[in-house]
């Protein structure tokens, strides 16, 4: 008996029958399989848009929140201007404590450190690094350091040369440290030099305790002083030339002294903050414009059926609109200072407004959109001002646990599942013209068969005696 997976179905079909059977089997399996594949290509495609769309949008908020965080810190409002008459005598910097208004300061001397140069006794100079002290034999030097008060340090040299003095004192860690200097060019001519800490108190003295062998020798200019300043009619001496506990919120760089009085200035600049709130807006609207047309279904957005989504934009906006989770006293939301919504949904700006709110009420302004906190974390909940809310907001949908990731992840799960069922889709019309084509195979087999018995009737009959006629 024939085995039936041999046949070959294919090129027996239209054998026998009187129209293309095989065209009649691809097109029946098309029939078959069109709307189904159609349908699922359609579902991946509307899959894909909305990953794609998914993406912009958080493009969109994540160019947002850049805008959201240059106001989301109190430190974001921290910016002055200093006016100095005197540069060259001292600078100034302003912290968010700055003490706005104007000072007046005159410095008389500035901090110094004392630099003493040791050298060996009688002489100048070194002659090397590993020039031979006190003939190999150790000894100690006897630092004291202070002024009102001293403190003794003995300091174990057991390498009795330049170097091994040098390396002794740096190790001691005194706030004297040492220097090996060569003077010269031909490593002959060697001195040590010690530095001790700017201020009085850093003055110090070098013994050693074997006598004639080393000199000392501070220069004028050299000793330790302090820095002596009258600020604002009040005399203060200092040790460092970096002073920041005399004006709230000024921190003054001495470099030299001042020719009678300087004239200091500090002003508020809320040009910088004005220019970031104006961004913050430009940045929403672009934002908004962005998303709603990825929810309009007029211009065929792929979310506008997503009421997830649709929530999402409207909390955004609400933002803008509501009053801040940190109100000021006299500003409470953004329409307070001249932005408000208009009624297309997008924000305006009426600039003079803004100026004279921040002019008049930037304390509040400052609370309105940071909540007078620095370096927010996004964990817990709390109340963060609108720039803090919407960047946790913002950080929230679009963190690992958030709405967009988990729909996009959602949404590729889909993409993955129809090309599956495409796949099995395949696999079944596939199974679906083998069984078209045995089935045809069939048919022909039996027309043959039939043809065979008609053309042998026609033959026999043809041949009976009595259907021979004569003439």
């Amino acid at each position: 008996m024939e085995n039936v997976s041999t046949v070959d179905y294919v090129n027996t079909l239209g054998a026998g029958a009187g129209f293309n059977t095989k065209e009649i089997v691809s097109a029946l399996v098309e029939a078959e399989r069109a709307p189904k594949e159609s349908r699922l290509n359609d579902r991946i495609l509307d899959s894909e848009t909305q990953i794609s769309d998914l993406a912009k949008a958080v493009s969109s908020l994540d160019q947002l929140s850049v805008a959201a965080k240059r106001l989301n810190d109190k430190n974001d409002f921290n910016n002055f201007t200093v006016s100095n008459s005197q540069t060259s005598a001292l600078t100034i910097a302003a912290d968010s404590n700055a003490d706005i208004g104007a000072h007046s300061i005159s410095v008389t001397s500035v901090a110094r450190e004392q630099r003493t140069n040791l050298t060996p006794n009688g002489d100048t100079k070194f002659t090397s690094k590993t020039q031979l002290l006190n003939s190999g034999a150790a000894f100690n030097l006897t630092i004291e350091i202070g002024n009102s008060s001293t403190v003794s340090h003995t300091i174990a040299v057991s390498t009795t040369t330049p170097q091994g003095i040098t390396d002794a004192i740096n190790a001691a860690d005194i706030n004297v440290t040492a220097n090996l200097i060569d003077k010269g060019t031909s490593g002959t001519d060697y001195i040590i030099q010690l530095v001790g800490k700017s201020g009085s108190e850093g003055q110090f003295t070098v013994t050693p305790s074997v006598g004639s062998m080393l000199s000392s020798d501070t220069p004028v200019g050299f000793t330790a002083s302090d820095a002596a300043l009258n600020v604002n009619g009040v005399a203060y001496s200092r040790s460092t030339n970096s002073i920041n506990d005399v004006v709230s919120g000024l921190t003054f760089t001495l470099n030299g002294t001042t020719t009678g009085t300087a004239a200091i200035s500090v002003t508020r600049d809320t040009s910088t903050v004005e220019d970031n709130i104006k961004a913050l807006v430009e940045s929403f609207n672009n934002s908004k414009e962005e998303l709603n047309n990825l929810k309009d279904r007029d211009l065929n957005g792929s979310l506008a059926g997503d009421t997830i989504f649709r929530n999402v934009v409207r909390s955004v906006t609400n933002l803008f609109t509501h009053a801040s989770s940190t109100p000021g006293t006299a500003i409470t939301r953004l329409s307070d200072i001249g932005i408000s919504i208009n009624k297309s949904g997008f924000l305006d700006i009426t600039e003079t407004k803004l100026s004279s709110a921040l002019a008049a009420n930037f304390d509040d302004i400052r609370t309105v959109f940071s909540a007078d906190t620095n370096l927010q974390s996004s964990v817990g909940e709390a109340n963060r001002g609108i720039s803090g809310d919407l960047t946790k907001l913002i950080e929230d949908l679009t963190g690992t646990t958030g709405y967009f990731t988990t729909q996009t992840t959602r949404l590729n799960n889909d993409v993955d599942d129809y090309q599956d069922e495409l796949t099995e889709l395949e696999d079944k019309m596939r199974r679906v013209q083998e069984r078209y084509e045995k089935q045809f195979a069939s048919m022909n087999a039996l027309i043959d068969e039939l043809n065979n018995t008609k053309d042998n009737l026609i033959s026999s009959f043809e041949n009976l005696p009595f259907t021979n006629r004569r003439d």
